[in-house]
C-alpha cells in the first residue's frame, strides 16, 4: 500500500482481530502486522480519518456496553417437583396403556393425542394426552425433564407464569404435531411440555444476551443460545421409541414464547398473580378432561 500508516497497535492479538473486523464490515482495506509491541493495524493514509472513525465508534459502543445482569431469581421452586409428582400419580390411576385394552380405556382412549380426532375438532386432547403415560419408565423419564427444566423456569419467572407456558407450550405442540399429521398418529406424554420448558429457557436467554451484548456479537451470542438447545434436542428428544416431531414441535413453539416473554414481560406478577395463574392451569387441564370424558 502507497503511503501506509500505522493507525493502531496492541499487545493481544484478538484487540487486533476485532478492529480488523470493523474495518471489514465498513470495507477498509487494511492489514495486521506483527511488531515489537505486538500486532499493528496498517492501512493506507488515505483511509485514516475514515478508520479512525469507524474504530472510535466500535470503541464507545463497548464502553457503553450494558454489562450483562444476573439471570432473574424469583427463589427456590417446588414446581418442577409438584409437576413430576402430580404425572406420576397420575399415572397410577391411569395405569399403563398396554393394560387399557383395544379401545384404549377410559383414560387413554377420549385422552390420548389423536392427530386425526384433534384436526377435527377435539382441541383438548392436546393438553390430556400431556397426562398420559405409555409405562412406568416412560413417567419417570419425563418427571426428570421436567424438574429440571421446569424448576429452572420457575426460578426465573415464577410458578405461576411457568406453569401456564409450559402448558401452553406443550398444548400447542401437540396441536402442530397433529396438523403435520393429520391422520395415523397417537401420541401420548408430557415430553411435549419438557422440551416446551426447554425451549422457553432458551427464548428468554436469547432475548437477554441480545437485549445486554454489543451489537457486533448479538448475533453470534444469541445464535449460541438454539445451537444449545439443539444439542439438549438431539441427545434428548431422538431415539427409536421417541416421537421426534412432537418434541421438536414442543422445543420450536417454547423458543417463541420464550423470546416473547422475554420481550414483553419486563417483571413477572407478584405472589397473587402467580398463584391465580397456577389455579388457571390446573383449572385448565381440569377442563380439558371434563370435555374429554
Amino acid at each position: 500500500m502507497p503511503n501506509e500508516v500505522v493507525l493502531r497497535v496492541t499487545s493481544g492479538s484478538e484487540r487486533a482481530e476485532a478492529w480488523s473486523f470493523v474495518l471489514q464490515a465498513v470495507g477498509i482495506p487494511h492489514r495486521l502486522q506483527n511488531v515489537d509491541e505486538g500486532v499493528a493495524l496498517v492501512l493506507d493514509g488515505a483511509f485514516a480519518a475514515q478508520a479512525n472513525a469507524a474504530l472510535s465508534a466500535h470503541d464507545r459502543e463497548s464502553a457503553e456496553e450494558l454489562r450483562e445482569p444476573a439471570v432473574p431469581d424469583q427463589g427456590p421452586t417446588t414446581l418442577g417437583a409438584a409437576m413430576a409428582t402430580a404425572l406420576i400419580a397420575f399415572f397410577f390411576v391411569t395405569g399403563p396403556r398396554a393394560d387399557a385394552g383395544g379401545a384404549g380405556g377410559p383414560w387413554f382412549g377420549p385422552g390420548s393425542a389423536v392427530a386425526e380426532q384433534i384436526v377435527h375438532g377435539a382441541w383438548w386432547r392436546s393438553v390430556t394426552a400431556l397426562t398420559l403415560h405409555a409405562d412406568l419408565a416412560h413417567v419417570l423419564g419425563n418427571a426428570v425433564a421436567l424438574i429440571i427444566f421446569v424448576s429452572a423456569l420457575g426460578r426465573w419467572l415464577g410458578r405461576g407464569v411457568a406453569l401456564a407456558l409450559v402448558l401452553i407450550a406443550g398444548a400447542l405442540g401437540n396441536l402442530v404435531t397433529a396438523y403435520l399429521y393429520g391422520s395415523h398418529h397417537d401420541s401420548v406424554g408430557a415430553s411435549t411440555a419438557a422440551f416446551g420448558a426447554l425451549g422457553i429457557l432458551g427464548g428468554l436467554q436469547l432475548v437477554r444476551r441480545y437485549r445486554f451484548t454489543a451489537q457486533l456479537d448479538r448475533r453470534r451470542r444469541a445464535l449460541t443460545v438454539v445451537a444449545a438447545c439443539l444439542g439438549l434436542f438431539a441427545m434428548l428428544g431422538v431415539g427409536e421409541r421417541t416421537d421426534v416431531v412432537a418434541h421438536l414441535a414442543g422445543l420450536a413453539v417454547g423458543l417463541l414464547l420464550g423470546v416473547a416473554t422475554g420481550r414483553w414481560l419486563r417483571r413477572p406478577p407478584r405472589a397473587l398473580g402467580q398463584w391465580l395463574l397456577a389455579a388457571a392451569s390446573a383449572l385448565a387441564v381440569v377442563g380439558c378432561w371434563l370435555f374429554a370424558r
